[in-house]
């Protein structure tokens, strides 16, 4: 499905549009973005109209859910998360995050990831968030260390690229690590969605 607009400080989650595509297609060329591991992997680099094909896909998939990412009236960059174990999930894994590399180093990398588990854990009120990053990916593996994330496994030589193997970081934080740093300052509604819901 196609993702709604969440807010944050300097950018904006947003609904995809057909518009977005050229962008996206850009990226999915880009060895910079495709070094990022598997969350770098948009789609592999086709023609215009692959790309709209794959929007159409995405707005189907009831697992998935995919947004782009806006700063000052401009796509910096996607986002998509998946669900574990839907419809009863509690575990979210984030696919895809990308931010153009010509946007790196703004801050816009940090505040989308922070408003994007905003929406995780304080919006749907998931218990598990999952990622995996190459141990290589400096900038993500430093985001989501700040956000709480711990490493729980080390895969070795998963990734190849540049003549040699790369291993993978795969990182999870939990509701209970997000209230504690972020639950004072990040809150989306003054109680989390799904503890109304649940009351």
């Amino acid at each position: 499905m196609l993702g709604g607009t969440v807010r944050g400080s300097t950018v904006r989650l947003r609904l995809p549009t057909v518009d977005d595509l050229p962008s996206y297609q850009r990226w999915s060329a880009d060895m910079r973005v495709r070094a990022g591991g598997p969350v770098g992997l948009i789609g592999e680099p086709a023609m215009q109209a692959t790309w709209k094909e794959r929007l159409i896909e995405w707005e189907k998939e009831k697992e998935t859910v995919v947004w782009s990412i806006g700063a000052e009236s401009s796509l910096i960059g996607m986002a998509a998360v998946r669900f574990s174990g839907a419809p009863a999930a509690d575990t979210i894994d984030i696919s895809r995050f990308v931010i153009d590399p010509e946007r790196w180093r703004s801050g816009y990398g940090w505040d989308a990831a922070l408003t994007l588990h905003r929406w995780i854990f304080d919006v749907c009120h998931l218990r598990v968030a999952d990622i995996d990053l190459p141990a290589d990916n400096i900038a993500g593996l430093r985001i989501a260390t700040k956000l709480g994330y711990e490493r729980y496994a080390l895969g070795h030589a998963v990734h190849y690229r540049d003549g040699r193997w790369h291993d993978e970081h795969q990182l999870r934080m939990d509701l209970d690590t997000w209230d504690a740093g972020w639950g004072k300052t990040q809150r989306e509604y003054a109680t989390p969605l799904g503890e109304e819901l649940a009351r």
